[in-house]
Order: C-alpha cells, then structure tokens, then sequence
C-alpha cells in the first residue's frame, strides 16, 4: 500500500518575484526536493498530493481536494501568516482531522512545516505546540517578521534548508514504512476506526535539555521524534527555563520524573538565569546531580556533533569528547554521541527500546479468563472444537466475527486482542502466510492498545499435519508465540489435548 501524503498551504506562500520566470516558490521548490530525497530512500517510498491550481476566495472547496485528503494517511501543513488566515487551509486541516476518532490520533498524523513565526494565538489548538521542521531561524530577541528565512525569492539563502529537508523527508519515509507495516492501523474514516487502534503510549518521560538557538532546530526534530513514538517529554516543549533564581528547582522537578536526560551541545550555551550558569552547562550539572543519587539507573547522554551546521561552508570539525569536557564534568554512566542528528535520533530510539523495563507476564490464565481463539473462516470447525474445549477447562473463548464489512471485522478483532487475557492462533486448514502474519501481529501488545503483556500467545497447529506445520513448530518465532502446541496427529479434539496450554499459564511456570 502506498501511503499519500497531503501538502497543505496557502497559495501566496508559493509566489515567486515579478518577472522571475526562472526561479520557483517555495511549496513547489520543496515538493521537488522532498520528492527527490524520497526517491534515494526508496520503499515503501510515500506519495505526495498537492493542488497546484490557484484558488480565489470566493470559489468553492473543490471535490477533488476532499478526495485527496480521505485518501491521505499524513498531512503536512506548511504554516505560515498566510496559511493562518486562509479558509480552505483551515478547512482542509478540519476535514483531515474528522478522517480520526480524536484529535490526538490525528495530531500523531500531521506534520508541520514552519515557513516563518505564527504567533501562538493565531494557530489552530490541533497544530499547537508542535514545532515540526522550521525553515526560518528566530532568536529569542526577534519578532515575528525579522526572521531569517532559509529560502525567499525564488532562491535557498541558507543550507540549514538543505538539513531540514533531508530530515522532514527522513520522517516521512520512516513514518510511511511504519504505517505500512503488518499491524498498523488502517486508514479509515473516524467513525470506522475502533477507539483502540491509537498505540498505547510508553508511560516513559524523557528529560531533554532546552538548547542554546544553534541547537534549536534539532530540538524541534527530536521533539517530534520522541512524541512520536510515544514518550513524554520534560520540561514540556512550550515551556521555557525561568530567567529568575526559580530556575533550578524548575530543572529538578523536571528531572526527578525522568529516566534518563538528552542533551544537545552545539556552540553556544544560552542565556543564564539569575545568579546561575547559562542553561546548557546548568542542565548539564543538575543532571549530573541526579547520576550521582544512590539506587538510581538515571543516565546522561550528550550529543555534541562534529559539525554544527552540517553541509554549511567552513564548519570547523570539533571533537565531541572535547566539547562534553568543556560544558560540564563527565559521569562514569555519560554515552557522548557525535554522530549527525538523523544517526542520533535513530540511536536514541534504540537506546530506549533496549532499556525499555521488563513489563512481566501474568502468571497464569485463571478460570473465567477470556482466550481469544482466532481462525480463518476455512478453520471454523476446528476452532469450535477448541473453543469448547477451553470452556470445559472453564476459560471463557471468544471467537472472532466473520460476517460483516471489512472496517467492522477489524474493528472487533482489534478490539478482541486488546481486551482479552491470551490469544490462541487456531491453524489447521489456513495458509502458512496467515498464520505467520497472525504471528507477527501479536509482536508488540503495546502497538495493540493493551494495557499489559498477554498472558499467553499460543499457536495451535491442527490437523492435517504438512511439512510448513512442522517448521513452526520446531522453529516457532520466540517474540511473537510463547508456544506451538503440535496437535496435527489427532483426529478429535479432547480437553486433555490442551494440557500442554494450561501447564504454560500456571503459576510458576516459565
């Protein structure tokens, strides 16, 4: 499936100079470019819709735009003081945010691109707080108007452009393989989706340090990076350092809820609040205070890049041991990072995967606990069979529904792995490619919306037996199936048959 991506923008924010037939705007420019960084990162490569008509005011929303927004699964919204004031762009991010059951399902589906500084009153309540990817710098003293724009006039003036969209592109690829992928959810109008199809967030808070404005952009990219895969950030993005002597009691209790603190040191070191180092090195100390409490897994890790500004003209190469050195002292426990950002963030989201703490499995499925038995519908009578099996072993079975239009069959198989205790994947007369693909599925119960682990996923092979049965159950995939019960040779189906599955789940069991 090939994902579209819908571009959003208001039509001034793509003028080019009187008279300049030979330079392009910007949205044009930047559909160019992103479409090429799509082509060298290849599948699933996502497609991008884009009307390129000119739209007065007075005319009517056209049918076709309707049509690419149902049909997209992402929107990028290029905001701007044009974008804001626009009424088919607002009405193009209402209908895009209807196509979701809530709003922050469909935050998770929208990308912003700054062209210049909005005020925050001025933006829609759905694209606040995401900063996105900025082609325009800002400096804290700086009014909306004084920006340093990256592009203007037909031209790129800056080759932070060139950075931004090599990562905006970077994130709509991976996010489009991510969609893509067995298990994720499907791209349905609201009123089909079912209210668990929303990945269960991680209940892990990051603590990533407020950078200095040579590290601004980059903190926007992790920012969403982050959020993305579902932690929480601390101090929140929208919320600034105070300038007065609160300051370092504001770091500490942002500290204190965090597992592990991100810091970004580029050149600069920020403002200093009253009577205390500038922020950089004053996050830094503070987080070394916490590595140094006792019974505590809290760890820093720096990224101080070899180059600042990548791909600009004379960025000198610095040496990211030097610069961690120069900004705070070390702690035994540090990981410094010098690596380019997009190699960064991928680091860091493999970092808290490995350290993601061991959710234990439920001891035992209790009598009265409820199995889910999934079968295609060519198995359906074996998986009776089954299901009155456990109910005599007094396990509550439920079976899936087979009649119905597509939405609502996922809709309650989605809603039947959330919910229920374990899962036992019925094959006896299904393909193969089911019943791996039915395996893959139970991989992450996190993706699923549960609240926990299942206590128990189960494969159960059943008659008649064939040399693909005999592979998975000698070789069964060991993070998507805890056990293969190998029930080919019987030709009925007895309660004492799922003695091996009961013996699994009890107390004590491994």
């Amino acid at each position: 499936m090939t994902i579209q991506v819908f571009i959003s923008y208001a039509r001034d924010d793509d003028s080019v100079p009187p008279g300049r037939s030979d330079v392009k705007g910007f949205v044009t420019y930047l559909d160019e470019q992103v479409r090429f960084e799509l082509i060298g990162l290849g599948s699933p490569r996502p497609s991008l819709w884009r009307d390129k008509r000119r739209i007065d005011a007075g005319e009517q929303f056209d049918p076709k735009i309707a049509a690419g927004i149902s049909d997209s699964a992402l929107l990028i919204v290029v905001l701007s003081r044009n974008w804001v004031t626009r009424p088919w762009c607002l009405h193009e991010l209402e209908l895009f945010r209807q196509r979701w059951p809530t709003e922050e399902v469909a935050r998770e589906h929208i990308v912003v691109v700054g062209k210049n500084q909005v005020p925050e009153d001025r933006i829609p309540a759905l694209l606040r707080g995401q900063e996105g990817f900025r082609f325009f710098d800002l400096d804290r003293e700086n009014e909306a108007g004084q920006e340093e724009e990256f592009f203007a006039r037909g031209r790129m003036l800056d080759p932070r452009y060139e950075t931004q969209v090599a990562e905006l592109s970077r994130y709509l690829w991976r996010t489009a393989a991510r969609l893509d992928s067995p298990g994720s959810e499907p791209h349905l109008p609201a009123a089909a989706l079912p209210a668990s199809s929303r990945a269960a967030e991680k209940g892990r808070t990051i603590f990533l340090a407020k950078p200095a404005a040579d590290m601004r952009l980059a903190y926007d990219r992790l920012v969403k990076e982050l959020t993305g895969a579902g932690y929480s950030i601390a101090p929140p993005p929208t919320a600034d350092i105070p300038y007065d002597n609160s300051a370092i009691a504001f770091i500490d209790a942002a500290l204190a809820e965090t597992e592990l603190s991100v810091h970004l040191l580029g050149d600069k070191l920020g403002y200093a609040p009253e009577d205390a180092a500038p922020i950089v090195q004053l996050q830094l100390a503070r987080a070394a205070e916490r590595c140094a409490a006792k019974e505590t897994t809290f760890h820093r890790i720096l990224w101080a890049p070899r180059f600042v500004a990548e791909g600009s003209d004379g960025a000198t190469e610095r040496d990211p041991l030097a610069v961690a050195a120069e900004r705070n002292r070390s702690v035994d426990s540090d990981t410094i990072v010098g690596d380019n950002l997009s190699t960064f963030a991928e680091f860091l989201l493999q970092h808290l995967d490995r350290t993601a703490p061991t959710v234990e499995r439920p001891a035992s499925v209790g009598p009265g606990a409820s199995v889910y038995v999934y079968h295609r519908p060519e198995d359906e009578a074996y998986a009776m069979d089954l299901a009155v099996a456990l109910r005599e072993r007094k396990l509550h079975a439920v079976l899936p529904a087979l009649e119905g239009n597509p939405a609502e069959l996922d809709a309650f198989h989605r809603e039947t792995l959330r919910d229920c205790t374990a899962v036992v994947l019925c094959w006896a007369n299904a393909s193969e490619v089911w019943a791996r693909a039915t395996c893959r599925e139970l991989r992450s119960w996190e993706k699923l919306g549960r609240a926990a682990k299942f206590s128990l996923r189960c494969l159960v092979a059943g008659p008649p037996p064939s040399g693909r049965k005999s592979v998975l159950v000698k070789l069964p995939p060991e993070d998507e199936i805890d056990i293969v019960l190998d029930l080919t040779a019987l030709k009925s189906l007895s309660p004492e048959a799922l003695d091996p599955l009961l013996r699994a789940t009890s107390p004590g069991s491994d």
